[in-house]
């Protein structure tokens, strides 16, 4: 009898600390879960907010790249011209890197002394959250283009390594060929930018930059030949040959046109 009597009392002593428990430990749980759902909702909108400023430079990026091939294309064609664009840069980074060696070449004119140089790129970098697959912009991918309004730049977004990368470059030679009635002439003109870097600015970086393009001089050397003439550009180890010929049997005057435009950041 007594010992029913001390459990029960022992029993109800254990109630009353389990009631008195319980709601303290309610509230220690629900505190934690609302705790744990704030950082998490904080750190998917932190991360939807970083996506979205990412994604807007790098539109901006895009549009700027535009603008900066228009600069370099008109300072290339015309003698003492130039201009900047400037990029404000916060997760993306722009850089002028080294590219591989470029030699032009007339096969089939002996007096042709072969130009060579080293070919520059344009890169601009964007930040992490910045998807986006491999397309062209502007221009073509290849050595020998031909066309008067066909662009010597080949604009392009490149995806590497899960980054977005914006690539710029001149790696190729533009033909224009066209035959003059008048004067009895086949006219061959091949026309190519040389992209030099000043040696004094920094080529990198983030931040507010401004690049600029500055024509530096154009040099035209004019060569004579008969029938086809065959122009080679070999960028790095990959050489391309193109033969451009006439209906006619008028002499070949072969104009080369070369523009050297000087790029900087600062």
């Amino acid at each position: 009898m007594r010992s029913n009597l001390r459990r029960n009392k022992f029993n109800a002593i254990l109630k009353r600390r389990c009631s008195a428990i319980s709601p303290v430990i309610s509230a220690v749980i629900l505190t934690s879960i609302l705790l744990v759902i704030l950082i998490i909702a904080a750190f998917v909108s932190g991360n939807i907010l970083e996506m979205r400023v990412q994604n807007t430079e790098f539109e901006q990026a895009k549009t700027n790249m535009m603008l900066l091939d228009e600069i370099i294309e008109e300072a290339g064609m015309k003698q003492g011209a130039g201009s900047y664009v400037q990029f404000n840069l916060n997760s993306g980074a722009l850089s002028i890197i080294k590219g591989d060696n470029m030699t032009i070449n007339i096969t089939n004119i002996p007096s042709f002394e072969p130009i060579t140089f080293t070919t520059l790129t344009f890169v601009y970098r964007s930040g992490g959250f910045v998807s986006s697959s491999n397309s062209p912009l502007r221009g073509e991918d290849s050595p020998i283009v031909n066309g008067t309004g066909v662009p010597l730049g080949y604009l392009r977004i490149e995806n590497k390594d899960g980054v977005a990368q914006i690539k710029l470059d001149y790696n190729r030679v533009k033909v224009i060929n066209f035959t003059d009635e008048t004067d009895g002439y086949n006219v061959l003109q091949i026309i190519f930018f040389k992209v030099v870097k000043a040696e004094s600015r920094s080529m990198g970086g983030s931040g507010l930059l401004r690049i600029s393009a500055q024509n530096k001089g154009v040099q035209i050397n004019s060569h004579e030949c008969d029938g086809a003439t065959e122009v080679s550009v070999k960028v790095g180890s990959v050489e391309t040959t193109k033969t451009f010929s006439f209906n006619n049997n008028y002499p070949v005057a072969v104009i080369v046109v070369e523009s050297v435009v000087e790029v900087s950041l600062s």
